[in-house]
């Protein structure tokens, strides 16, 4: 005697193949999307960094163009072996990389941020010697905001020095950093 099939044994594979797909939850849209709706805050200060205007870096402190604290720049580089640094850099350029150099002047003493739409090295020199930073940050998400870096200065003329980036323009401002209420 053959065994007999259940009519549910028989309809059973037409079931499991009706039945709906268990789908993966949809993925969060992507930085670049949300940043396309979104209008970020900009920290204080810093307003102006969706204002910059174009500038060629120097190639040494003689060439360097001034950079006005409070204004926001595309700072156009330079080859790295094409510039002579106002500091030894932190590490030998890499191939392809960029740098470049830019004067700014402090008036009032205080603690000052740089801030920078791309990864570089930062460098801030006065007679001849790079400064220690007091603070590093990122700017808001979708800000353009990559970096920020806090240098505590006094009045007087410094020189920014940027490199170890392949960035042939880098977003750039100087700006003073706010005050924090203690």
């Amino acid at each position: 005697m053959e065994p007999r099939m259940s009519t549910v044994s028989l309809l059973l594979p037409l079931f499991v193949a009706a039945a709906p797909i268990a789908q993966a939850p949809a993925p969060e849209p992507a930085a670049d999307q949300r940043c396309a709706v979104a209008r970020p805050a900009l920290p204080a200060g810093l307003t102006g960094w969706s204002r910059r205007a174009p500038l060629a870096a120097g190639i040494s402190t003689r060439s360097a163009p001034v950079i006005v604290v409070g204004h926001g720049a595309d700072l156009r580089l330079a080859p790295a072996e094409q510039v002579t640094p106002a500091v030894a850099p932190p590490r030998e350029p890499d191939l392809g990389e960029t740098a470049g150099l830019a004067l700014f002047q402090i008036a009032r003493a205080g603690t000052y941020r740089v801030a920078l739409g791309d990864a570089a090295w930062i460098d801030v020199v006065r007679a001849g010697r790079a400064l220690a930073a007091s603070a590093h940050g990122h700017g808001p998400a979708c800000s353009g905001i990559r970096k920020m870096v806090d240098f505590q200065l006094g009045p007087g003329r410094y020189v920014l020095q940027l490199s170890g980036t392949k960035a042939s323009s880098l977003p750039v401002m100087i700006a003073r950093a706010p005050r924090v209420a203690a």
